[in-house]
Parts: C-alpha cells; sequence; structure tokens
C-alpha cells in the first residue's frame, strides 16, 4: 500500500490496481522461501511496473496519435517546475487515454519472480 496506495489517493491508480498489488505484495513471503529477499521483490515488482506501464504508455500515445501532445504538456511543466519565477502548472490527464496498469504490474510479475531483469541491467536502487 506504501508503494501505490499514495497514487490511488491522486486518482492516478484505480482502487483495483492498488489490491493487485497489494496481492502479489502477499507473494513476498513466498519468495522467502524460494531463496529471494521478500522486500526486495516487492521493491522490484513496484519499479517493474511502473517501467512496464511507462512503456505501455508510450506505445499507446504513439499508437493513437498524442505522443506530440503529451510530450509538450511534459515539456510545459517541467519547465514550470525547474523556474522558480513560474507557478507549477501540472499536466492535465486525457480521459480518453487510460489503460489497465494490471497488465504491467501482472507482467513486470512474473518477470520479476522468474528473471528479475533489473538484475541484469544492473539497476540494485536498495542494495
Amino acid at each position: 500500500m506504501a508503494c501505490f496506495g499514495w497514487m490511488w489517493k491522486i486518482r492516478v491508480l484505480g482502487a483495483g490496481d492498488v489490491k493487485l498489488l497489494m496481492g502479489f505484495g502477499a507473494f513476498a513471503g513466498a519468495a522467502t522461501h524460494v531463496g529471494k529477499n521478500g522486500l526486495t521483490f516487492t521493491l522490484d515488482l513496484a519499479l517493474l511496473s511502473l517501467l512496464v506501464g511507462g512503456a505501455m504508455a508510450i506505445v499507446l500515445l504513439i499508437a493513437k496519435g498524442k505522443f506530440g501532445a503529451f510530450a509538450r504538456k511534459i515539456q510545459y511543466f517541467l519547465l514550470t517546475f525547474l523556474n522558480k519565477n513560474l507557478e507549477t502548472e501540472l499536466p492535465k490527464a486525457d480521459p480518453t487515454l487510460q489503460m489497465p496498469f494490471g497488465i504491467s504490474i501482472a507482467v513486470a510479475t512474473v518477470w520479476v519472480w522468474y528473471d528479475n531483469p533489473l538484475v541484469r541491467w544492473g539497476i540494485r536502487p536498495w542494495n
């Protein structure tokens, strides 16, 4: 809940996604029985879910022809965030571009369980 609950609170994730993540967090106990660190498994799952979800989102934006508009929104957000003279303006989400995050959670879970790509890529921020 600590990893993704706040995202439900600000309406980025649905409650079903948060419950799915909490269920997969229960795999942390099972992970310790097969020689894996349960906390590391959960953190790897959270990070890889975000990476897979981000990749899926980019593919969706390109497929729907909205990547340019998205990039401009992000550019404007970063400009207002980094410039102290401007008030930070958060980008507004396009409700027509929602995607099921549960798919990326499921893909990340299987990927981390069988062949953790973060270890192969050398991404270990918590070790």
